[in-house]
């Protein structure tokens, strides 16, 4: 009579095993976005902090990754305050998004970068109390 334990025990194994690359594999599909201010006075025009005009208009945003699987893919907000007027997005790697029709898509855009790596993005606005723009730059690491 033969013993029936050993084809189970192979069948244990292969399912466990399975089951950890499985884990190891859903483990590593996780984008990071980090976004940290641009040193004050570098780039062009100078990088500066949140920075305020007339009051309480003010201009900032951050970016997160936007997807669990693609890194390059980033969702900027937009933590502006006030009547905004004109914003121009340059994400840092060569492109743009800039209006004077102020939606929701131009306040939080969603951007692909070709590839993962460093980017200093820049946020330009002009607000209604303000007679010059605004602009705030960020260090975007995509990895």
């Amino acid at each position: 009579m033969k013993n029936n334990r050993e084809p189970i025990w192979k069948i244990t194994v292969t399912i466990f095993t399975m089951l950890m690359i499985l884990t190891l594999l859903c483990s590593g599909v996780s984008a990071k976005c980090t976004v940290t201010p641009t040193p004050l006075g570098a780039g062009t025009p100078p990088a500066t902090a949140r920075i305020s005009c007339c009051g309480s208009e003010r201009i900032d945003y951050t970016a997160v990754a936007a997807s669990s699987s693609d890194p390059r893919i980033v969702q900027f907000k937009d933590l502006s305050k006030g009547k905004e007027t004109y914003i121009r997005w340059d994400f840092g790697d060569g492109t743009s998004l800039e209006g004077t029709k102020i939606t929701p898509a131009l306040k939080n855009p969603i951007h692909k970068f070709p590839k993962t790596g460093f980017y200093i993005s820049c946020m330009t606005i002009k607000c209604d109390g303000c007679v010059k723009k605004l602009w705030v730059h960020k260090n975007i690491v995509v990895k």
